[in-house]
């Protein structure tokens, strides 16, 4: 076998986790957003056409026609980012906050957000429900936007997707219903990968005639990947045409003599085993040979390979030479049925051999080893069901630093005595789920528990508030009054101004809104007119008075020429004063009311804040709750794997028994034949009959069920 080193953590014997070798979750996010985010370069912005929206300046210009409505765009074609709400959804999911993403999504749809790019971002939450196991609910989302945006191979992709992770979850009649019933691709013209699908779903759920029948349909195309072509081997190999099955296998060791990476060396050697195997049934004992020891030493499939390599030889009557990838296998870990198998063919060999004594020597020591093995696996099964087995196993930072970030991938522990027997548990795409949902579980629980604890902040805060508002009350009781006593002043001062005015404009009194320097002209001109009048004689004074009174018409003039204006502003300044009392009462008013509003506004919020609390502990109880079923199921299928171990290492005890109690019943005969040969010896000298050969201590068992019971009895 060709030396190498292989370290996947794959689960061999699954068939669907053959379809994409990618996580689970992220091989979601991706191929279901086939239809979602192939997103154009960025295109230059468009100018904001000022003109289209406020007119042409024309005011005779008709009104623009309402826009036509808009086309829906296919989500599985190349789109541009049009809502800045979709663009800030998928900022999110680029960073790998796939709940900040949803949270993003269900945000802009209720506040209406959407417009250009409300399918895309439809589609991205379909495909995070799916992601987080809601299969349901992205289902939901498909099935309303698959239909109407997007193109058939678009479609046929996305519902192929999602079959696909129905079958890893174990839903395969609902994988298979969605493969018959959504992909409209015509069948003798669908991809490989699509009736590889349905035909394992026919496959699990026991229907053999309905996948032979689908078999035809599948072609083999060299231009199809290593993985595709294996998964068809395999398919051809569970439904009863192994030749079929082997000449993929060997076409494909044949074409893929270098491969790349380690995913194409892990197929490739499961492609010799399989086809080893099948020359192996077949009785073609060199092809077998020589297929089996193209495997690697120390790849994923070494161990079947060794021990298939062991039964070629001993088959091959080279009973000696199938010692040496038995003894090979006799080294390694127990955990593997091969090696279990192993410790019992290699006594056997010195059976058939004729070495009886290590034989026996053999079985007994496989027979403790695997007691003590069953015994080790008792205390791995304790340790699973401790309640901190996952997080020791898996530790995270539990202190609530980073709460909303990505939970960590699950790492194998390669120290814990647990990894050794559970390695092919935690590689499978069964535990990885349950592992991501039980950290998603532990995040949500961290999270109200963040919240939880700044309760008593909210508390402190509204404690702040009312304690500063219950200080301010003496200012603002007191600022209220001196503001409603500048009013009450400010108020009478207005009604005897507007009364003034009343009276001014209902007399026409021209002085009444004189200026100073009219007034002081009018009070001049009266001072001289009361001069003049003392001095008597008015024909002596007439110069004079003629002065006096052209000065008179003047200011009259004057005085008549602004007076319109002066009453027009007059009317101005009360109308405005009027409008300043009337908010300054609105002022006193909303001041008075500001304290018992803010108390009333702060015992709301304690209030509300008193609800969340009670809502809060509901769903952390609830979330709780979910955290340690989740936790007990992971606990319980890792003991049942334990369990099943333990039930092999019973099934290999129990050989090991018979192959001891049939080596002592060759012995025991071998030896009653000695002593029946050796009694009708001495008959013959003495001519008599002899006694009984006597037997000390315990007499042999006569059946291989007493060898049985007394063997478990000592243990």
């Amino acid at each position: 076998m060709r030396q190498g080193i292989s370290n996947l953590n794959c689960k061999p014997d699954s068939l669907i986790d053959k379809s994409r070798c990618r996580c689970t979750r992220h091989s979601v996010l991706c191929l279901l957003l086939v239809a979602a985010c192939w997103l154009l370069p960025a295109q230059p912005a468009r100018a904001l056409d000022l003109f289209g929206w406020w007119g042409s300046g024309d005011a005779d210009a008709p009104a623009a026609s309402a826009p036509p409505p808009r086309q829906p765009q296919p989500i599985d074609q190349p789109h541009a980012v049009a809502d800045l709400a979709y663009g800030d959804v998928l900022f999110e999911y680029y960073q790998q906050h796939y709940f900040s993403a949803i949270t993003q999504v269900m945000v802009a749809r209720e506040r209406g957000l959407l417009d250009a790019n409300n399918e895309h971002a439809q589609l991205v939450l379909g495909a995070l429900y799916v992601s987080y196991g809601l299969l349901d609910q992205g289902e939901a989302i498909f099935r309303e936007l698959l239909a109407d945006y997007s193109s058939a191979a678009g479609a046929d992709e996305a519902w192929y997707q999602l079959a696909r992770i129905h079958y890893q979850r174990g839903h395969a009649a609902h994988a298979l219903e969605i493969l018959e019933s959504r992909i409209q691709q015509p069948r003798e013209a669908r991809p490989a990968e699509y009736l590889l699908l349905q035909i394992l779903c026919q496959v699990r759920l026991g229907n053999v005639d309905q996948a032979q029948a689908l078999t035809p349909y599948l072609k083999l195309d060299p231009a199809e990947s290593l993985l595709v072509r294996f998964n068809m081997g395999t398919a051809l190999t569970q439904l009863g045409q192994p030749r079929r099955a082997a000449d993929i296998f060997s076409d494909i060791l044949a074409e893929y003599q270098n491969p790349q990476n380690e995913v194409d060396k892990t197929l490739l050697d499961r492609s010799a085993l399989a086809l080893g195997i099948h020359y192996l049934r077949n009785d073609q004992l060199q092809l077998a040979r020589q297929t089996l020891e193209q495997i690697r030493l120390y790849g994923p499939v070494a161990n079947r390979g060794l021990l298939a390599l062991g039964w070629t030889h001993f088959r091959s009557q080279r009973q000696q030479d199938a010692l040496t990838p038995w003894l090979e296998l006799n080294e390694r870990s127990l955990t593997d049925p091969a090696v279990q198998e192993s410790l019992l063919n290699v006594p056997y060999v010195f059976e058939q051999l004729g070495a009886l004594q290590d034989a026996l020597d053999g079985y007994q020591s496989a027979y403790q080893i695997f007691l003590n093995q069953r015994r080790r696996l008792e205390s791995v099964k304790q340790d699973i069901k401790r309640p901190d087995w996952i997080e020791r196993i898996s530790p995270v930072d539990l202190s609530g630093q980073g709460v909303m970030d990505a939970p960590p991938p699950f790492e194998l522990p390669a120290t814990d005595p647990s990894s050794e027997h559970l390695y092919r548990y935690f590689a499978s795409n069964e535990f990885q789920r349950l592992y991501q949902d039980y950290r998603e579980l532990q995040r949500l629980y961290m999270v109200l528990t963040h919240w939880e604890r700044q309760f008593p902040s909210f508390y402190e805060m509204i404690n702040t508030h009312v304690t500063r508002l219950d200080e301010l009350a003496p200012q603002s009781e007191q600022a209220v009054d001196q503001a409603r006593s500048f009013y009450a002043y400010s108020r009478v001062k207005l009604d005897e101004f507007e009364s003034r005015l009343s009276e001014i404009v209902a007399n026409d009194d021209l002085m009444g809104l004189a200026n100073a320097e009219q007034i002081n002209q009018k009070a001049r001109l009266d001072a001289l007119e009361a001069r003049l009048q003392a001095l008597g004689d008015r024909d002596q004074y007439w110069e004079e008075w003629e002065k006096l009174e052209l000065l008179q018409g003047l200011l009259m003039w004057d005085l008549n020429a602004t007076a319109v204006d002066k009453r027009w502003e007059a009317s101005k300044q009360q109308t405005t004063l009027n409008n300043l009392l009337l908010e300054m009462e609105t002022r006193i008013r909303a001041l008075s009311a500001a304290r018992e509003n803010g108390l009333n506004r702060f015992y709301g919020f304690e209030t509300r804040i008193q609800n969340l609390r009670e809502k809060l502990t509901a769903l952390k109880s609830d979330t709780g709750r979910q955290l340690r079923q989740q936790r007990a199921r992971m606990q319980a299928t890792a003991s049942a794997i334990v369990d099943n171990q333990q039930q092999q290492l019973d099934g290999m005890r129990a050989k090991a028994l018979l192959s001891i109690a049939r080596l002592q019943d060759r012995g025991y005969m071998q030896e009653r034949e000695r002593q029946q040969a050796q009694e009708q010896g001495l008959n013959l000298e003495l001519d008599s009959n002899g006694p009984a050969p006597a037997t000390g201590g315990q007499p042999p068992a006569q059946t291989l069920q007493e060898v049985i019971q007394r063997i478990f009895t000592e243990d």
